[in-house]
């Protein structure tokens, strides 16, 4: 029997900081370890996830606007264990115009959520699309940033904002692309801010270092499954899942026992 689904939302407040390949990296290394996954692509844009997985896709989560889709049709099995929905423009699809059309077609997924274990949202950083996840799937969220401090405002408004509608979300940050000192102070910048003035305490879930080896390979067409050997990021994104999202049996095998919730994060040390 199932012990439970987690949901896990990786989103920023700035784009460019790569929220598209940490959540790749999140939901392989979730399918490695034995849960059934659904990685969503929630982008309104031109959507970055097929590209990733180097799929080409006929149908796209917007698509479900129109009552008529069917959500079984989205989804595309990219790996053991790894199913991915198709975000952005993909296809014939077109962005959602209303927030009503958007929360509709998430709505709608919804259906096939139960065929998993662990459900994982690209959210980008469109505001909108982050506040209807955030509300309709009830997520914990991984907040993606960078250290510069453009990055880490946009961040700090994103929990403001989070924060104003579930109050009791759970929230966490990592830094991407940086050493583990200027890591440190990025996120303890950000941390600081939210305690301080939104008295909302942030943990921080880990260090995703630099790596050209995998950016390199990406960049010349090589999917990120095929670029994972010796790579640094995705060994540290999976330290940041076990901590953000424990794997199924874990908290099965300590289901019998007094525990935080499935869903609650491990401050990171």
């Amino acid at each position: 029997m199932r012990q439970r689904i987690d949901c896990l939302l990786i989103a920023s407040g700035k784009g460019g900081v790569g929220t598209s390949v940490i959540a790749a990296l999140a939901a392989l290394a979730a399918a490695y370890r034995g849960d059934r996954v659904l990685l969503v692509d929630a982008s309104e844009s031109g959507g970055t996830q097929h590209h990733l997985f180097g799929v080409r896709p006929t149908e796209s989560l917007w698509m479900l606007m129109d009552r008529r889709s069917d959500p079984n049709d989205l989804l595309i099995t990219v790996d053991e264990g790894l199913t991915l929905v198709p975000g952005g423009t993909s296809a014939t699809a077109i962005a959602p115009a209303t927030d009503n059309e958007r929360r509709s077609a998430l709505a709608r997924l919804a259906h096939v959520y139960p065929n998993f274990d662990t459900i994982i949202f690209d959210g980008g950083s469109r505001l909108d699309t982050i506040s209807a996840i955030s509300e309709l799937a009830d997520p914990s969220v991984l907040l993606v940033t960078s250290a510069d401090r453009l990055a880490l405002a946009a961040n700090y408004a994103l929990v403001k904002s989070i924060g104003g509608r579930r109050d009791n979300a759970p929230i966490a940050v990592v830094a991407n692309r940086h050493t583990e000192s200027l890591a440190e102070e990025a996120c303890e910048f950000l941390t600081g801010a939210c305690s301080h003035f939104l008295n909302r305490t942030i943990d921080v879930a880990g260090v995703v270092p630099d790596d050209p080896c995998l950016q390199a390979a990406v960049g010349a067409g090589m999917t990120v499954r095929d670029a994972l050997d010796g790579s640094p990021a995705a060994e540290a994104v999976r330290g940041v899942l076990n901590r953000v999202a424990p794997a199924i049996s874990a908290a099965a095998a300590s289901s019998n026992s007094p525990s935080p919730s499935p869903t609650s994060f491990r401050r990171w040390s």
